[in-house]
């Protein structure tokens, strides 16, 4: 797939498949191209050449109900100047399920109920969206996310705006969700420790194209970070969090 700006080339030749059941992490310095590939798996855009393909079909062939049904997205930046209240605001993720002139059902109703329960956002139920913190707002809109019940959820930058309480709180979330229902989640992420600890595979971008990816244990690695960010680190087993960190020489 590639994609351009007004003649500048921003994806460059950019191959990958993406595996059901797995959270896979993009990283990248700024301006490599990260929010781009999301827009574009999300059907935001639309390459200037090659193919997605979701499924065995190609995603241009998608209504945008039917996308709004497998892929869900929480963006890196959520605008709204009209004063919904924050249940208003997560019952949109029950629309595409919801018939054209059709009223939430029982169901919608109980979904966003315990959606909003699980991320802590149901204090906020009547309060107006307008009204919320920057990071109060940001966990209305991954509630919305996850009351859309799709199969794949797209997250860009997604917990940039939340304190580590509320980012764990609704990574794990997701992560659970996708175990226990082999969904997807792909995910642009800044906080390289934070991806080590969450992400099954990681993607390393720069410049528009990939610079390594593969199984985090095998490209998590001092030479990948020196290649992609041209800074000296340290990566090393963390037995507390299960997982690989990053320690960086100031």
């Amino acid at each position: 797939v590639n994609f351009s700006y007004s003649g500048k080339k921003v994806i460059d030749d950019i191959s990958l498949s993406f595996v059901p059941g797995n959270f896979c992490g993009i990283i990248g310095p700024n301006g490599c191209g990260k929010t781009t590939l999301l827009d574009l798996l999300a059907k935001h855009r639309q390459p200037t050449a090659g193919r997605i393909a979701y499924g065995s079909r190609d995603l241009r062939t998608y209504s945008t109900k039917e996308l709004s049904k497998e892929i869900a997205l929480v963006p890196q930046n959520f605008y709204i100047n009209f004063p919904f209240t924050v249940k208003e605001v997560v019952m949109m993720g029950r629309y595409p399920h919801i018939p054209r002139f059709s009223a939430p059902t029982a169901d919608d109703v109980d979904i966003v109920h315990e959606i909003m329960e699980k991320t802590e956002v149901s204090e906020f139920a009547g309060r107006f969206i307008t009204e919320l913190s920057g990071g109060e707002r940001q966990r209305v809109v991954f509630a919305r996310a996850l009351a859309q019940d799709t199969h794949v959820l797209i997250l860009d930058e997604a917990t940039s705006n939340l304190d580590v309480n509320h980012s764990i709180s609704l990574l794990n979330i997701s992560e659970k969700r996708m175990k226990q229902q082999g969904r997807t989640i792909i995910s642009v992420m800044q906080d390289i420790n934070l991806a080590a600890i969450y992400c099954d595979y990681l993607v390393f971008m720069s410049k528009g194209r990939i610079a390594i990816h593969g199984a985090t244990k095998d490209v998590l690695n001092s030479d990948t970070i020196r290649k992609v960010f041209n800074i000296d680190s340290k990566v090393y087993a963390e037995p507390y969090s299960d997982s690989l960190q990053v320690v960086f020489k100031k």
